[in-house]
């Protein structure tokens, strides 16, 4: 009997792991969550901030936990959320735990001395049209969420040197409009222009198969990445290996287009140096077609979700700090335990889903000795830390028509080109050089502008946003302490780098020094309270960080290991099949991940992280459910 060719043995094998992940792509032991295209009319919005806090501020207590619950989420942020509405709509009955004193997350808005602001949602890509992400946010939202596009011009890239006059350019949404606007400005780099811009087409359509790890088993993403068939699925981890600074640097000498092509590293927090290419291409192609903002401010998103996790018995409750996630003997999980003054409330249920990011996940709420047996606990000592995120809100006492500002469009300053180094050389000062040096990027922005509900609510106010990278060092000294009790050195110190913020800001706009009315600065320590999160930013942040963006999926190295390139929501802590308690326990360990570390950075990626984490409770294939009611939906328009 002759031995099988290595040929024939490789075809046996890529078809034996192709129909093992059919049949795990195609299982459906759970109701379908999208079922029905959407088409409630949209209900004038809700001005009344009682009303509002009503659904957004319900605060814990023992007596309004559901009885029987079938998962808890912790943390409200749209991963937390975009997770639990997709069990509510399959039928689970979830209760949301949020620690801060609203529901939102990154996506929440503060109120002070009559100014609201938007502290994580500065614009969405996908929005503008009937996308797949826009379908998703329909389905969970019920179709009440709107979006206010902004101008075609959505950013302006600003370098402003000193004693020079501003060299500002635009980016552009539309098809190849950027691209020509480039050529315009960059004549004689027309040719580069070009071909930058078909690597970003070429690993654009890479990235669409790259998922696939996320939905396959751990053995099947194991088994390609040794055998190296990943590469015939996606070109995404190739690409992966090349950073933005040596693809830009490959594509042309001209450096103040080099900074270009790379301007918003800050939205996801990696210099270009240390950013792999396809997450630049990622962020680019995710605006191609335009922008938008929330009708109504950032808060709406929250505000609609939450009743359909309430339709059918579920809960989202704020003030109900998680301090455990309790295990039994067997390492499988059956519920928290949440700090209520100086008791502890115990609240059960077979699924716990985590938005509190990896390090809160493994590193706080787990016991240490659960918590080392998942195969992510090895992320957690060797992944690299991203910088801290410094905010700045502004309120300014006129319309916005008084002020010669940006309306409805974005601006990255930079004090020089070189922008990577500039970050870099930045983040190596004390943070007594960093009081005397010029904040090196600034993401500017005026929140007010874009959204036509702002007047309704706030007459003859503007607000501004600033928001910068910040080394966590700098402050941390002061993270233990309470939040406005941190002594006189920390205000001094905050409110400096604030006002330095403030002035770049102001000689670019000049027209609002006058108007300035109140001015509220946060820093790495603060963006650790309100949001709960690692006080370094994560370990990959962005210009929303706070832990706001995620795993650090950016860096080329990050994705060495079979590990990293799943970061499947499932995690495997103790005996996953032991003490199979209830009919969702047998799945599992009972314990998930969601939001950004599971997917990708920013609102998109933690929303599909969400999606991947429902897939993995549920044991049904969701996102073929809303590839499905996503075509139905477009054939109603």
């Amino acid at each position: 009997m002759g031995l099988v060719s290595p040929s024939t043995a490789l075809l046996l094998l890529v078809v034996w792991v192709i129909w093992k992940a059919l049949k795990y792509l195609l299982a459906e032991s759970s109701p379908n969550p999208f079922q029905e295209v959407v088409k409630s009319k949209v209900k004038p919005k809700i001005l009344d901030q009682k009303k509002r806090d009503a659904v957004l501020k319900q605060g814990f207590s023992e007596d309004k936990v559901p009885k029987d619950l079938d998962a808890i989420v912790i943390g409200s942020g749209i991963g937390g959320l975009s997770s639990a509405a997709i069990l509510a709509k399959a039928g689970k009955k979830v209760l949301v735990l949020e620690q801060h004193d609203q529901a939102g997350g990154c996506c929440h808005t503060f109120i002070e001395k009559g100014y609201e602001f938007d502290v994580g949602i500065h614009y969405i890509g996908e929005m503008t049209y009937q996308s797949i992400s826009k379908t998703f946010v329909d389905q969970i939202t019920d179709g009440q969420l709107e979006w206010e596009p902004l101008d075609d011009a959505y950013d302006e890239v600003i370098f402003a040197e000193k004693n020079q006059e501003p060299r500002r350019y635009d980016v552009v949404s539309g098809e190849g409009k950027w691209k020509e606007y480039l050529i315009g400005k960059f004549p004689e780099e027309a040719d580069n222009i070009r071909r930058f811009f078909k690597l970003v087409d070429e690993v654009t359509d890479g990235n669409k198969n790259y998922m696939v790890v996320k939905f396959i088993p751990l053995w099947a993403v194991w088994l390609l990445e040794k055998t190296g068939l990943i590469n015939y699925f996606t070109g995404f981890y190739k690409w992966n290996k090349k950073t933005c600074r040596e693809v830009v640097s490959e594509v042309t000498q001209n450096q103040e287009l080099r900074d270009i092509f790379c301007y918003c590293f800050g939205d996801y927090g990696t210099p270009p140096s240390k950013a792999g290419f396809p997450m630049q291409a990622l962020l680019i192609s995710h605006f191609g077609k335009g922008s938008s903002y929330p009708v109504g401010g950032a808060s709406e998103i929250a505000f609609h979700i939450i009743p359909v996790i309430e339709a059918v018995g579920g809960k989202v409750l704020v003030r109900a700090e998680v301090s455990q996630i309790m295990t039994d003997s067997s390492g499988v999980v059956y519920g928290v335990e949440v700090k209520k003054g100086t008791e502890v409330v115990k609240v059960t249920a077979p699924i716990i889903i985590s938005d509190a990011g990896l390090y809160n996940t493994f590193e706080n709420l787990l016991p240490t000795d659960i918590a080392a047996t998942s195969r992510l606990w090895e992320m957690t000592k060797t992944a690299q830390h991203g910088p801290g995120c410094l905010s700045v809100f502004v309120g300014l006492d006129c319309d916005e028509e008084q002020l010669e500002i940006l309306h409805r469009r974005n601006a990255w300053v930079y004090t020089a080109n070189d922008i990577d180094k500039l970050f870099l050389n930045y983040m190596k000062l004390s943070r007594e050089e960093g009081l005397d040096a010029d904040i090196p990027l600034l993401f500017i922005s005026f929140p007010s502008t874009k959204d036509p509900e702002w007047k309704k609510k706030y007459p003859g106010k503007t607000t501004m946003a600033i928001v910068t990278l910040m080394p966590y060092e700098w402050v941390s000294e002061w993270n233990d302490n309470r939040v406005k009790k941190r002594g006189d050195e920390y205000e001094v110190v905050k409110k400096a780098f604030g006002h330095k913020a403030v002035e770049q800001a102001c000689q670019l706009f000049p027209s609002m020094r006058d108007h300035i009315d109140y001015v509220s600065v946060g820093t790495p320590v603060s963006n650790n309270y309100y949001l709960g999160t690692s006080p370094w930013g994560d370990l990959r942040p962005g210009p929303h960080q706070r832990e706001v963006l995620s795993v650090e999926q950016c860096h080329p190295q990050s994705q060495d290991r079979h590990s990293r390139l799943r970061r499947h929501p499932r995690l495997s802590c103790g005996a996953v099949n032991a003490a199979k308690r209830t009919e969702m326990r047998k799945r599992s360990s009972g314990l998930f991940l969601t939001g950004q570390d599971v997917c990708s950075c920013g609102f998109a990626g933690a929303l599909f992280g969400g999606l991947f984490s429902a897939w993995a409770v549920l044991e049904r294939n969701v996102m073929t459910d809303l590839v499905k009611i996503h075509k139905a939906t477009k054939k109603t328009q």
